[in-house]
């Protein structure tokens, strides 16, 4: 049969720490750092959207003050120029001879309203123009249009006039760099604030995570987790409520430990003493019967006259029924308690049983390997090690259609490092359902194990089903033992 090591029957605390997986969805430190960089970009937006509009308004009011001083400059000019006759011949002279104003934009025409010449900002601009700003932006920032037209007289007679236009472009522009900047910058800064507080963040909900693991541990039953208080108030308060649940589960744990472990004994105190007078008492009394039936049918045989059948009948009968009873009392005695239990090494016991099967199923294939075991580990942990084996055989033969049926026993460690004995009872047959219903049987071998501190799990395997059984050895009055293994 396929070796069995102790790795392959793993204690149900293991098998639930492998079940407790990662809880889906998203952890709590991103969820704060998210909300942060939620806040932080409304803020950012309320502060753009002032900016925009403190933006517009400066801007108009910059536009309105520079087409003011610009139509007066023109107005000067102009003025001037029809004044010194000779000197403005042609509207087209107007064109070099009107002033460049900031912000202001100077179109010069003719009488019949086409443009002539302008002189404009765009040269001012050290090479720059707004022709690369978003067009949205300019059209957010950007005032209503307005204009001041002064007419132009040469020799007394209307020649055009010079327009002047308000021009925001190169406003938009500084407006356009200054929020492209700051926006550059809150990026940089958040993105570096993001990163110390997340990191800041992270040891502060470190105690989370520890207390996460901790109710793992509680969960698979390892109840002697104790958490380091930490420093915050929130977090100590609950770690404390933490550390108090442990002591009052290990506490209960303990006590129903202790109660089991009286109950399972007393059982086997109670079943021991049936088994005792079942044995001293009424076996003898079924002897002697036997013998005594006998014995009459011996003296009616030898006697004259010759009994009738009927009587031979029902001498005959009570001779079967006297068989009956006793081979019912030595299946009760073996269910109560193995007589060489206790009296003969648990290997030798255990062999016993499987040859006992063998006899009874001659069809099957009964195999059994025992490793590192001790003689005995006392009442309680050799009757269990016995009924496991007696439950999954007596299963397998039942429930499963096998031909073959291998039991491993051996003494190993579990998960967290204690002595236990490790049953396996593995059959060809095909398989079970899983979860896998249990029986009386196995309810009752489970109550017992639990009384111990034990477990079962009966699950399929590559051969068929296998029933793998854990008895903890913290009960075991034979640990002193320690013999070699047989």
């Amino acid at each position: 049969m396929t070796a069995v090591t102790a790795g392959d029957l793993r204690h149900p605390f293991e098998r639930a720490l492998a079940r407790t997986g990662l809880v889906a969805g998203v952890s709590l430190r991103t969820r704060i750092l998210v909300l942060l960089a939620g806040v932080n970009l409304a803020c950012a937006g309320a502060a753009a959207v002032v900016t925009v509009l403190n933006a517009r308004e400066a801007t108009r009011t910059e536009i309105s003050s520079s087409l003011d001083t610009a139509s007066r400059l023109v107005r000067e000019t102009v003025t001037r120029l029809e004044r010194d006759v000779g000197r403005l011949r042609t509207i087209a002279d107007l064109q070099t001879m009107l002033p460049a104003v900031r912000h202001a934009q100077i179109v010069v025409k003719d009488g019949e309203g086409r443009q002539i010449a302008s002189r404009d900002l765009h040269a001012l601009r050290d090479g720059s123009d707004g022709d690369d700003l978003p067009g949205w932006f300019s059209r957010l920032i950007e005032p209503a249009p307005s204009s001041v037209s002064i007419p132009v007289l040469i020799r007394g007679e209307a020649a055009g006039s010079a327009v002047v236009y308000g021009d925001a472009s190169d406003e938009i522009a500084e407006v356009w760099d200054d929020l492209f900047s700051l926006a550059v910058l809150f990026v940089v800064l958040n993105g570096l604030a993001l990163g110390v507080f997340a990191v800041l963040l992270g040891r502060v909900l470190a105690p989370l995570a520890k207390l996460a693991d901790g109710m793992t541990d509680l969960r698979v039953g390892r109840l002697d987790r104790r958490l380091e208080t930490p420093k915050s108030r929130e977090l100590a308060s609950i770690v404390e409520r933490f550390n108090a649940l442990g002591q009052t589960l290990a506490a209960e744990r303990a006590t129903n430990g202790r109660m089991s472990w009286r109950m399972v004994t007393l059982q086997d105190d109670e079943r021991r003493q049936i088994a005792k007078e079942l044995h001293d008492e009424l076996g003898p009394c079924l002897f002697g019967l036997r013998s005594n039936l006998s014995s009459l049918e011996r003296e009616l045989a030898a006697n004259a006259p010759q009994p009738s059948p009927a009587a031979m009948e029902r001498l005959a009968s009570m001779t079967d029924l006297a068989e009956r009873l006793s081979d019912m009392n030595r299946r009760l005695l073996v269910r109560l308690r193995p007589m060489a239990l206790g009296a003969a090494p648990l290997t030798d016991v255990v062999a016993g049983l499987i040859a006992d099967f063998t006899r009874h199923h001659p069809e099957r294939r009964f195999e059994l390997v025992a490793r590192r075991l001790a003689r005995s580990y006392g009442e309680a942990v050799d009757l269990t090690v016995y009924r496991a084996v007696q439950e999954g055989v007596t299963n397998a033969i039942r429930h499963a259609a096998c031909a073959r049926v291998a039991v491993t026993i051996e003494q190993g460690k579990d998960f967290t490092g204690a002595d236990v004995v490790l049953v396996r009872v593995v059959d060809d047959g095909g398989g079970v359902t899983e979860p896998a219903p249990a029986g009386f049987g196995l309810i009752g071998l489970g109550e017992r194990l639990r009384a111990l501190g034990g477990s079962f799990h009966l699950h399929n395997v590559s051969e068929g089903a296998a029933l793998d059984v854990v008895v903890p050895l913290t009960h075991s009055s034979a640990r002193r033992l320690a013999a070699a293994p047989q």
